[in-house]
């Protein structure tokens, strides 16, 4: 008898039919395979050209498939850009695709794009069909690609496979590839590899460890191992490269790998950079007034959000600025900007596990979206580094409360002290003013939770005493180098007299704009740029339904909540009804615009969803007491899913129309559904899903907004302008008028190059009342202020006017024929070609050269002097 053949249950038993049914589409497919390889594989071009040919009897004449021309062929910043035309004899086929050599190396393969009207072609040929044949194609070059000369190729094939070369212009018959920017070496990758997947392993790994691995220890000096590679690399997400390659007029080493550069961030890469660069630079190194900025220099110790770096003690105040007082200007740059992220994610980070006794997993995955909000990540990381201290400061306090040993109050004290000065030197009262009140009022809710944990005694004492003496010692140090200028900056009409900040005009959309950041972050027009559109992803309303339901719970609410929502429902009428006078007067909120306040809603967000987190268990478990609780959970998450999607799909919808325009319906719909997706998890008592979630969002929106590169070891001017320039000796520096181009007024002094308008935190009074000696004009030129020199050939009346087109922006207006630049105490003049002209008949300058291009530098030259014939161009 034979016996039955077991089959296992998840097979299924097939019949010899479909066994060779499947044998056939399987070497069918295979077959297919082979083909697409076959086609794919790159082919000489004499067997390619060979195999296009069609065959044609012996002595029969062949048409050509087409004709076409490249006009015009050049490289720049790595992209070959091809311009010209190209047509198909035969009316019924397409030109479909167009293959570039560089000398013997092919650089694309591929269509040649939307093809565009040239008449000139139909009127050359006489070919009427032909007007539709323009190209123009940009294509980016290898990046291993070598500089040189090289002769160009372009071959065209038609839709029915024959093929014909364009003619190439004399412009275009030699390709010039100029020496790109180096790229970073590959320990500069591998440390920058090293710094991504180091803390995010650890983190992933420690999930499936049942202890975490080696803890929040192990992880502390992953993440602070992660800093160090990054600034040993010398890797940053500053926008600086756009100075360094559109002034042309600098020479460096910097080298671009991913990301773009942000032309939005200017205050980032043409102001505060380039001041803290230029104290590196500048003959007295590191001092309070730096002599570049200006005929009388300028007060670098106002310079606020991650400051300019000195040689005083309020130096220790200014974390962000350490690296150029110790380490090379590539590691200097990056600790300048990654420091505030770091440390704003340590400061949290610490805060959740102490305040709320979360497992170090969840904080550290929760504090994320503090420093990697689009806000933060928009603004280059200042509301993290403005954020940093005051919750650092809190953190402090609370550990010096507790402390039983007279060392660990000493050093919590210190801390305290090095956090309040620090907080300080931002110097943004826009963002400070917020936070202070926030921390201070969760400080006092926190120790009125835990006052029967602490005691006030010797310890205690001494920490306290030391963090005003530090404290104290650092900003009194500052004051003494700063306070002429923050006095005078207190006079000034913009800031420091500027209306009172009331509130109340805020876009009904601001609280949702968060969830559009896919779109809006990398969107600019006129009615919005990326900084302003940056938000968060804003939980207020979910987080408001479980509150009410904590308090159902348990009938009652720790203090840290009440204040937290108190000082929510402060900041929300402030921002979209407004706040009387005498309100914003009294408490300084006057001062604050309500357009600003995104700094303390992520962080009360932050401390919300910790406490959530933290009570999330009794939420599940009453829940689970009863079917009837279940569903009655499970009613209001869905309930309040859909109305949080409602409500922010109508805000969304009073968007300015061109805005509601980038949110396609797909993206929409994609925001709106995780919108009330996360909205049904907090509610259901999932905070941890709701959490990694955000986290997740957040951080795959933001992290690609900034550049990725290394930056500059060495910044220079180029030769022609160095020699004049640069002054052999260390004496005083040259000052250069820079005329109506912006790029040179912050790229000269991160040289060494002074300049006679530059970026004035205090105002130049003394300058400008040697133009304005009775000060009739005061209110014009007395602000913070870009200083603009600008040519007027229109001008009848005088030789200058000075006029502000903007508040924090002072304009020297001059007639170039007669103007006398000695009366600015300029040294040189540097204007663009096109401006040169116009001060050719100058009296006051000679032409000392030009690059024909883009500059041309001029000598002022004294009244003695300009009885000689003026030099002409």
């Amino acid at each position: 008898m034979a016996l039955p053949i077991m089959r296992p249950r998840y097979c299924l038993p097939l019949a010899p039919g479909t066994v060779l049914q499947l044998v056939r589409i399987g070497m069918a497919v295979l077959a297919l395979l082979l083909w697409l390889a076959a086609m794919a594989w790159p082919v000489p071009s004499h067997a390619r050209d060979a195999r296009a040919q069609p065959k044609t009897p012996a002595g029969t004449p062949t048409q050509a498939a087409g004709k076409g021309f490249v006009d015009k062929a050049e490289v720049r910043d790595g992209v070959l850009t091809l311009q010209g035309w190209a047509a198909a004899y035969n009316p019924s086929v397409y030109v479909s695709l167009a293959e570039i050599w560089l000398g013997d190396k092919r650089v694309y393969r591929g269509r040649l794009g939307f093809l565009t009207n040239r008449p000139d072609v139909v009127e050359a040929t006489g070919q009427p069909l032909w007007l539709s044949s323009g190209f123009h194609l940009p294509v980016r070059l290898p990046q291993d690609f070598s500089s040189g000369e090289f002769s160009l190729r372009v071959q065209v094939t038609n839709g029915d496979g024959r093929q014909f070369d364009l003619g190439i212009g004399k412009q275009a018959s030699v390709v010039q590839v100029p020496v790109g920017r180096p790229r970073p070496s590959m320990y500069a990758q591998l440390a920058l590899a090293l710094s991504a997947a180091l803390p995010v392993g650890y983190l992933l790994l420690s999930f499936a460890w049942r202890e975490g691995g080696w803890g929040a220890r192990g992880f502390l000096t992953v993440v602070l191992t992660s800093f160090a590679l990054l600034v040993a690399g010398g890797w940053s997400g500053s926008s600086f490269s756009l100075l360094l390659d559109q002034a042309k007029i600098l020479q460096h080493d910097g080298a671009s790998f991913i990301g773009k550069a942000q032309e939005v961030r200017r205050d980032e890469w043409l102001i505060v950079t380039p001041l803290a660069m230029s104290q590196a630079a500048e003959p007295n190194r590191l001092s309070s007034v730096n002599p570049l900025h200006g005929v009388y220099g300028q007060n670098m110790n106002v310079v606020g959000m991650s400051g300019a770096p000195t040689l005083g003690l309020e130096a220790i105040a200014k974390p962000a600025s350490w690296g150029f007082l110790a380490l090379d200007l590539r590691r200097a740059l990056a600790w300048h900007w990654w420091f505030p992220f770091f440390a704003c994610f340590f400061a949290v980070w610490a805060v959740l596990r102490c305040w709320f006794a979360l497992d170090w997993r969840q904080a550290a995955v929760l504090a994320m979206l503090v420093p990697g909000s689009a806000y933060s990540v928009g603004w280059s990381g200042w509301p993290a580094y403005a954020s940093f201290f005051p919750v650092l400061a809190a953190w402090a306090a609370e550990r010096m409360l507790l402390a039983e040993r007279k060392l660990g109050a000493a050093l919590w004290g210190l801390a305290l002290g090095w956090a309040a000065a620090g907080f300080v030197l931002v110097l943004y009262p826009g963002w400070q003013i917020p936070l202070a009140y926030l921390m201070a009022l969760l400080m006092l809710a926190r120790w009125w939770q835990m006052r029967s944990f602490w005691h006030w005694g010797v310890a205690q004492t001494l920490g306290a005493l030391l963090a005003v003496l530090l404290g104290g010692v650092l900003l009194a140090t500052w004051w003494s180098d700063a306070q002429g200028a923050i006095r005078a900056l207190s006079q000034t009409v913009y800031p420091g007299q500027r209306s009172m900040e009331l509130g109340g005009y805020v876009e009904p959309w601001h609280l949702s704009k968060g969830l559009a950041n896919l779109v809006t972050l990398y969107e600019t027009s006129q009615w919005s740029i990326p900084s302003d559109a940056a938000g968060s992803l804003y939980l207020l309303a979910p987080l408001a339904v479980m509150t009410l339901l904590h308090l159902f719970i348990r009938r009652s609410l720790e203090a840290l909540v009440v204040v937290l929502w108190l000082f929510t429902a402060f900041v929300l009428v402030h921002m979209f009804l407004g706040i009387p006078a005498w309100l914003a007067r009294a408490t300084l909120w006057g001062k604050v615009p309500a357009f600003r306040l995104d700094v303390v809603l992520v962080l009360v967000q932050v401390f919300l969803l910790g406490y959530f987190l933290q009570g999330a268990p009794a939420l599940r478990q009453w829940a689970e007491g009863s079917r009837t609780r279940a569903a009655a959970l499970q009613g209001a998450a869905a309930g309040t899913a859909i109305g949080f999607a409602w409500f922010n799909w109508h805000c969304l919808s009073m968007m300015p129309v061109p805005m509601q325009d980038w949110l396609n319906p797909a993206v929409l719909a994609l925001a709106l559904s995780g919108a009330g997706w996360l909205a049904y998890l907090l509610v259901r008592g999932q905070v941890w899903n709701a959490v990694a979630i955000s986290a997740v969002w957040t951080l795959a929106v933001s992290l690609p907004f900034n550049p990725l590169q290394q930056a500059p070891r060495h910044v220079q001017l180029v030769p022609e302008l160095s020699s004049v320039l640069k002054r052999p000796d260390s004496g005083a520096p040259r000052h250069v008028a820079v005329v109506n181009e912006d790029l040179w007024v912050g790229a000269l002094p991160v040289v060494g190059v002074g300049v006679v308008n530059s970026f004035f935190y205090d105002p130049p009074l003394r300058f400008w009342r040697d133009l304005d000696p009775e000060g009739r004009l005061d209110q014009v030129y007395n602000r913070y202020q870009f200083m603009q020199i600008k040519l007027e050939p229109a001008m009848v009346d005088s030789d200058f006017r000075i006029s502000s087109p903007r508040m924090d922006a002072v304009t020297l207006g001059v007639q170039p024929a007669r103007f006398d630049f000695a009366r600015v105490k300029a040294d040189f003049v540097l204007a663009n070609v096109q401006d040169a002209v116009l001060l050719e008949g100058n009296a006051s300058l000679r032409l000392e050269r030009t690059d024909g291009t883009s500059w041309t530098l001029f000598r002022v030259i004294s009244g003695g002097q300009r009885s000689q014939a003026h030099t002409r161009y």
